[in-house]
């Protein structure tokens, strides 16, 4: 298998990111991070830890442009190293030393051979594994996987666009996989543990049937209702069961704020501002500016 290079998109990253990076940089033979963070922020100097750092390349954005964006400009370093896969990453993802040996496994062994490489993962705030292990088989057939812990094969990202930019953040995953199974390519699930990943922030209640629904800000909201949308409006033929379950989460979601959560009004104003930019097709980042309040 060819070389890996490895992006992590950082936003006000924390004191602790380094140490996370640490586990990474061994598994890979680049480590691109782009950082964000706007200028003038008072948060922890990447530079200074990375002062010497070997194959480690840090892209200051000094703004935000959003997560697609970031991951494209990875992609584009891998192109430019010369690497055949991607290995994307959240910067609060712990990866485990045999997350990139265990997904190239997986990649080796797939026929016909996968493009998509998703890492089973356990949410440590809970303890819930994505897919059980131990089970028969090396991975799960998916149609979908989250960007962590992503393996990405460079030159099929490319031909079909990289990343949507676009979307700015949330389903930007979920819109590349269906997009990479509507070319032709084919999405897979290691079930050997890879990492400790949490979606969302705590507080997210479990529905049968459609698993953890995460806690998300009323700005999340937004772009989840809006790319959500936007994302089964475009693949609800080709795929309209993946479609229908989204769909289900978003109306649930929608639901437990307004039941469980306190103050729950703020975020349904968010969700019915996303639906009306998903139906106007106003994409990229979100022009109000009441959702930018603390």
């Amino acid at each position: 298998m060819g070389g890996v290079c490895a992006v992590v998109v950082t936003y006000y990253p924390d004191v602790d990111l380094w140490d996370r990076l640490a586990r990474v940089l061994p598994q890979v033979d680049a480590l691109v991070i782009v950082d964000n963070t706007p200028k003038g922020s008072r948060i922890w100097l990447l530079d200074e830890e990375l002062l010497g750092a070997e194959k480690v390349y840090l892209v200051r954005n000094y703004t935000n442009l959003g997560v697609a964006t970031a991951l494209n400009q990875g992609l584009r370093k891998a192109l430019e190293f010369d690497c055949d896969w991607l290995l994307t990453l959240d910067q609060d993802s712990r990866c485990y030393p045999s997350m990139t040996t265990a997904l190239l496994k997986v990649a080796s062994s797939c026929i016909p051979e996968s493009v998509v490489l998703g890492g089973n993962y356990l949410d440590a705030r809970n303890g819930i594994l994505k897919v059980p292990v131990g089970e028969p088989g090396e991975y799960v057939e998916q149609k979908t996987v989250i960007t962590s812990g992503c393996l990405v094969n460079v030159s099929f990202a490319k031909r079909i666009g990289g990343f949507r930019d676009d979307y700015f953040i949330d389903q930007v995953d979920h819109e590349f996989c269906l997009r990479a199974r509507a070319h032709g390519g084919r999405v897979v699930l290691s079930r050997e543990l890879t990492m400790e990943h949490s979606v969302g922030e705590p507080g997210g209640a479990r529905i049968w049937g459609l698993g953890w629904l995460p806690k998300h800000p009323p700005l999340r909201k937004y772009y989840i209702a809006r790319n959500s949308i936007v994302t089964i409006r475009r693949y609800w033929r080709d795929e309209p069961e993946w479609c229908l379950r989204r769909g289900g989460r978003l109306l649930l979601g929608l639901l437990l704020v307004v039941f469980f959560e306190p103050s729950p009004m703020v975020k349904v104003r968010a969700f019915a501002a996303g639906v009306l930019d998903a139906i106007a097709g106003r994409m990229g980042p979100a022009r109000q500016s009441w959702l930018y309040s603390p």
